[in-house]
């Protein structure tokens, strides 16, 4: 534990303050006892079960709705769940060493909100212990940044993927890209947890490619366009079905989709892990919720206001005679289905699926592949896209359900969907 002694930081009364597991502390009030030093080393193992970034979040929002309640900051310090156990086991110098993780949940209210944020951390940072190896993450970290590179600045899906459309090869070219990341991210994490005998086993192989052929193939499916062409559908009615189109046949894909996932958990997890259960439901609530000014912000970004709505109702207003709300309601109503059949395909199938014979491993190579279908949208959507398909994945792994994903994920796509479309009615 790192100590480093100066004359300004912290600020106040306090003598010391720990960031990130480093001490900072006031060289004028004098030296940290033994005391002071265990107090801080619990802080350290606190920060390290958050994940560092989840205790500092914790931390302040806490601090913050204390000392709304009673208007005495100090008041509010001690009663801080992390400090109530730092003081409490600060004179204990052997508390390190037998301290169970989470310890100062003891202190948080059971089946309280705030047990639960608790809870769902403890399960990330459980997760991470578990699944992390330097090597592992930086090859993956690595990866990312050199498809993400290759998007923003070599524009790889309209060189690489756009033209396929039109050719039909999509069907193809889009699931090899996705299997190709897959086992790409795969095959050097099994070896690096010395693991390699897991890809004996042919359903290691042929799932995935069965799954995410599936899935890339209902991507980039365009048959019913050349036959709209060739009925004499007029040019707005072609658009909106093209559009219709993308969603609505990927609906037939996701009901191969839904049989193999049954094939492969035996139909243990319901339809695609949608089965009947609440853990962290409320914490799913409360993150979209606090994220939702976030979303606002960058709704009104250049590149989502050309992006968002996909509904862009000026291009099909009067599409096939129907009116405004027809249109709207009937492609949402699809829309929403995709983003269902994303959600059992990544963590459903790939996550809660795969586990069965790949365990925690599974969830890397999902988001990786996750990550490829977000090529062609904002810039900001596709970076963010591995970070939230890592998560949603861990927590799927974690709880066998699928309910945080489609609460967050799909709440993000419709709040962009009724940002845009609202901005254009009222224009």
């Amino acid at each position: 534990m790192k100590v480093i002694y100066n004359k300004y930081f912290p600020f106040g009364s306090f003598l010391a303050t720990n960031i990130f597991g480093i001490i900072f502390c006031r060289s004028d009030k004098g030296r940290l006892s033994e005391i002071d030093k265990n107090h801080e080393y619990i802080h350290s193992l606190q920060q390290r079960e958050m994940l560092f970034l989840g205790f500092m979040l914790w931390y302040s929002i806490e601090w913050l709705w204390r000392y709304v309640k009673c208007r005495n900051w100090m008041k509010a310090y001690h009663d801080l769940y992390f400090e109530r156990e730092a003081y409490m086991m600060e004179g204990d110098l052997a508390y390190r060493h037998h301290r169970k993780p989470f310890a100062w949940m003891m202190f948080v209210p059971k089946g309280s909100l705030l047990h639960k944020i608790g809870s769902f951390f403890g399960d990330l940072a459980a997760f991470v212990r578990k699944d992390f190896l330097w090597g592992k993450y930086l090859f993956a970290f690595v990866l990312a940044v050199s498809i993400i590179i290759a998007q923003l600045h070599f524009h790889i899906y309209d060189l690489i993927i756009a033209p396929t459309f039109d050719d039909g090869t999509s069907m193809l070219r889009i699931p090899l890209i996705f299997i190709t990341v897959y086992f790409l991210v795969l095959i050097p994490s099994l070896a690096m947890h010395h693991e390699l005998w897991r890809l004996r086993r042919w359903q290691v192989w042929v799932f995935p490619v069965i799954l995410l052929t599936i899935d890339g193939a209902g991507q980039g499916f365009y048959g019913y366009v050349h036959w709209a062409e060739t009925h004499g559908v007029t040019l707005k009615d072609q658009c909106y079905l093209r559009l219709l189109g993308s969603y609505m046949f990927r609906s037939v894909f996701i009901v191969l989709l839904l049989c193999v996932f049954r094939w492969l958990t035996e139909g243990r997890f319901g339809l695609f892990g949608l089965k009947r259960s609440g853990k962290y439901l409320r914490v799913y609530a409360l993150i979209y919720v606090l994220l939702l000014p976030m979303f606002l912000m960058v709704s009104f970004t250049p590149q989502f206001l050309s992006f968002y709505p996909i509904m862009h109702i000026d291009f099909y207003d009067g599409a096939l005679g129907w009116e405004r709300w027809q249109l709207i309601g009937l492609f949402e109503a699809f829309y929403i289905n995709d983003y269902i059949g994303v959600e059992g395909m990544f963590r459903g199938a790939l996550v809660i699926g795969m586990a069965r014979w790949l365990g925690c491993r599974a969830v890397l190579p999902m988001a990786l592949a996750y990550m490829c279908i977000h090529l062609g949208k904002p810039d900001l959507e596709l970076c963010s896209s591995v970070i939230g398909g890592y998560i949603l994945g861990v927590l799927a792994w974690r709880t066998r359900h699928l309910w945080g994903g489609i609460i967050i994920h799909l709440g993000i796509a419709l709040f962009f969907e009724a940002v845009g479309i609202t901005r254009l009615l009222l224009l």
